[in-house]
C-alpha cells in the first residue's frame, strides 16, 4: 500500500486517501488476509441520515475509496490530499482490476445483479480476458445472504466481487468476515449489470469530460433521478458549508480585524 494512504474523516464519513490503482491491484496477490473494499460516491451522505448503521459498517472497512469525481475533488479541494477517483467500473478500476486477477491466477467468484446476470457477465469476462481469469461461481445479489455465503466458504476464492447497491453490499462484506472468510472481498455497485450490456458503459467523451452523472442519468433516469437531484443535495450542502469554512470564514475574520 502507499505510504501516502490514511484514513479520515471526510464529511462525516470514513475516506481513504493516497490510494492509487495500482495499490487495489495489487491487492489480490496478498493470500491468506481479510481485505474488504468499497466506495462511497455522493449517495453515501444521503444513506447514512436514513441507515443507522451506514457508517459504522463503512468504518470497518479496510478501504473506502472515492467512487466519482465529485467526491475525490472534493477530497483534494477541501483537505489538500492526494484523492484519485477509483470507480469500479470499466474508465478506472475494473479493466486492471481483472487484469491483475489473471495475472496472480487469483481465484473469484461474482455475486450481484439481478437473476441471470452473473452468469451472463463470467461469460463475457471468459470472452475478454480468457479461461486464465479463473471465475469459479456466481450468484444473484437478491434473497437471503445465508446460500451466497455458504457457496463462498465452500469454494474459498481468493477474491468476491459483490455487487449488491449500498448499503447491502458492505453489510455482505462483513457477514463474509463473521463467517470467516479470509480473502478479499470488493463491491462494485451497478458494475454487473452495466457490464453486460455494453464493455464500456460511458462513452469515451463522456468519460473525459468527467460527465459520467449526467449520462446516467440519461441511461437510467428512472432509477436515478432521485438520487441525483435530491439524495445527492446532502453531501453538496455539506460541501458548500465546508469551502464556506475553510475559505471565506477566514476572510471575514480577517477583514473584521482590518476594521478593528
Amino acid at each position: 500500500m502507499s505510504l501516502k494512504q490514511e484514513r479520515i474523516n471526510f464529511l462525516g464519513l470514513p475516506l481513504d486517501t493516497g490510494v492509487t490503482l495500482a495499490d487495489v491491484c495489487a491487492l489480490p496477490r496478498s493470500k491468506g488476509a481479510l481485505r474488504m473494499v468499497t466506495f462511497i460516491n455522493p449517495h453515501a451522505w444521503a444513506l447514512a441520515e436514513t441507515h443507522n448503521d451506514y457508517v459504522s459498517t463503512l468504518h470497518q472497512m479496510t478501504l473506502v475509496l472515492p467512487d466519482g469525481e465529485g467526491v475525490a475533488r472534493a477530497c483534494r479541494e477541501l483537505t489538500e490530499k492526494p484523492c484519485p477517483r477509483l470507480s469500479f467500473d470499466m474508465s478506472s478500476l475494473a479493466d486492471p482490476f481483472f487484469g491483475a486477477l489473471r495475472a496472480a491466477e487469483a481465484s473469484l467468484m461474482l455475486i450481484g445483479g439481478v437473476p441471470g446476470v452473473n452468469e451472463g457477465v463470467q461469460a463475457k469476462l471468459h470472452a475478454n480476458y480468457g479461461e486464465d481469469l479463473r471465475v469459479i461461481g456466481t450468484a444473484h445479489g437478491y434473497d437471503s445472504f445465508e446460500t451466497k455465503i455458504a457457496s463462498v466458504m465452500l469454494r474459498q476464492p481468493d477474491v468476491v466481487v459483490v455487487g449488491m447497491g449500498s448499503p447491502r453490499q458492505e453489510k455482505f462484506l462483513v457477514a463474509l468476515r463473521d463467517a470467516g472468510y479470509n480473502g478479499m472481498a470488493i463491491t462494485c455497485g451497478g458494475f454487473l449489470d452495466q457490464y453486460l450490456k455494453k464493455d464500456y458503459y460511458y462513452p469515451r467523451w463522456i468519460n473525459y469530460a468527467n460527465l459520467r452523472f449526467a449520462w446516467r442519468i440519461y441511461k437510467e433516469p428512472k432509477r436515478l433521478w432521485r438520487r441525483y437531484l435530491i439524495d445527492y443535495q446532502v453531501m453538496t450542502k455539506l460541501v458548500l458549508k465546508a469551502f464556506y469554512k475553510k475559505y471565506a470564514s477566514p476572510l471575514k475574520s480577517s477583514s473584521a480585524k482590518i476594521k478593528k
